[in-house]
């Protein structure tokens, strides 16, 4: 993960917040009647400043692409990428993304977030920032590419076009493309936030049967004891913060180091006060300290599984998946509560500079789940981890919902 900004010559932006993204290296390059600002945290390849750059072609990035070999840094890709396929070069990544490109010679500039806009990217004109506060503007919507003309003029395109057909009667293919997802983002040395509930315990149970070497956190919260202690049993290494755990430091934190950020969804006291922002700005900071940069998070699997189904006044389908699907019409597949609690995870963990990576957002786990039959949909909570959960012999408190929201 890292931060970016991009001004006008002529303009001042503000990289106060952006910095803390990516603390290993920044970077002011004047170039063209712009200053591209990158802030670097370095974890894929060998230490790779930015920008790139290429005969008039400036490109600033910040994210994964997982489909690419490299020889210094993912980012390498993009710019031949976009020599290739012109600007809709971002349908060719599968990852985690915000990338800002400029075309000095045919005077436009290329604008992309991934599929579910999971690392920010805000813009104005042709400025953009990681941030609002960087140059203000708006933010670049999920599963979205912005061509802008240097003479004003805009396009927009879409990244992706989900299939809707509801035609798979077993859930074999969710769960091999589930596999499929942890195995791309997890890293030796990665680590998790570890509840009684499912999406962290399925993240955990896979690393697990992937030997993948990582560090659960637990904070004793209003957890299924028996559960947690089950899945504890299987842990090679983990820390356990209980219920004498001070959040004074983490208060603190967010209120000097993380830029206001406006939630989609009904919030009384706001993210900076939220139980998930302590608790998850308290396992990072620990992280952190350990010197582990990356982070696997459940964040998805209630917008797209469940739809919140637990919390009525959240839901769209209120628990029941229609015969037919819009995500138009589903607030939490791009927006609402997807939106918000992005926005939580990337500011939080971005003030600790880690990297956080969703395998519940990846392309392929949610295309499967989609085209799951709306019967299977609805066989049980978050159907396709139930399943996952038996098939592995995993503990599991049955629909329930758990998470770091419960902390007492």
């Amino acid at each position: 993960m890292c931060g970016f900004l991009v001004y006008k010559k002529n303009n001042q932006g503000n990289n106060f917040y952006i910095q803390k993204r990516g603390q290993d290296l920044t970077t002011e390059t004047k170039i063209y009647g712009f200053t591209f600002v990158h802030n670097l945290l370095s974890i894929t390849g060998k230490f790779s400043p930015q920008p790139y750059q290429e005969d008039g072609i400036i490109c600033l990035y910040n994210g994964e692409i997982y489909n690419h070999k490299f020889i210094k840094s993912d980012g390498e890709n993009l710019i031949p990428l976009y020599n290739k396929y012109g600007t809709d070069f971002p349908k060719y990544l599968d990852g985690e993304w915000a990338i800002a490109l400029y075309d000095f010679n045919k005077k436009l500039a290329v604008f992309s977030t991934d599929l579910f806009a999971t690392k920010p990217l805000w813009r104005k004109g042709l400025e953009c920032a990681s941030y609002e506060s960087g140059i203000g503007g708006k933010k670049i919507p999920a599963n979205t590419i912005e061509i802008v003309h240097f003479n004003g003029k805009e396009e927009t395109k879409e990244i992706y076009s989900w299939d809707l057909n509801q035609h798979k009667e077993n859930y074999d293919d969710w769960i091999s493309a589930f596999r499929s997802a942890i195995k791309k983002r997890a890293i030796d040395g990665c680590f998790i936030g570890l509840s009684s509930g499912y999406d962290s315990g399925a993240i955990a149970c896979e690393l697990l049967n992937q030997n993948i070497n990582f560090k659960a956190y637990i904070i004793e919260a209003k957890e299924n004891k028996d559960i947690l202690e089950k899945r504890i049993k299987y842990l090679k290494d983990y820390l356990y913060l209980d219920k004498n755990t001070s959040f004074k430091d983490e208060f603190e934190w967010i209120n000097e180091n993380i830029e206001d950020f406006a939630y989609k969804i009904k919030s009384k006291n706001g993210f900076k006060k939220d139980s998930a922002s302590l608790g998850l700005s308290k396992i990072c900071r620990l992280a952190r300290n350990e010197g582990r940069k990356v982070y696997l998070s459940g964040q998805g699997a209630d917008e797209i599984m469940s739809d919140y189904s637990t919390y009525s006044y959240q839901s769209t389908f209120k628990g029941k998946f229609p015969k037919k699907l819009s995500p138009t019409l589903w607030e939490n597949f791009y927006e609402g509560a997807q939106y918000s609690y992005l926005g939580k995870e990337e500011c939080v963990a971005g003030s600790h500079s880690i990297e956080t990576r969703y395998p519940f957002l990846d392309k392929d786990v949610v295309q499967e789940f989609l085209w799951l039959s709306a019967d299977l949909k609805n066989k049980h909570y978050k159907a396709p981890l139930h399943e996952y959960f038996k098939r592995n012999n995993f503990p599991f408190d049955q629909d329930k919902k758990i998470g770091l929201y419960h902390l007492k």
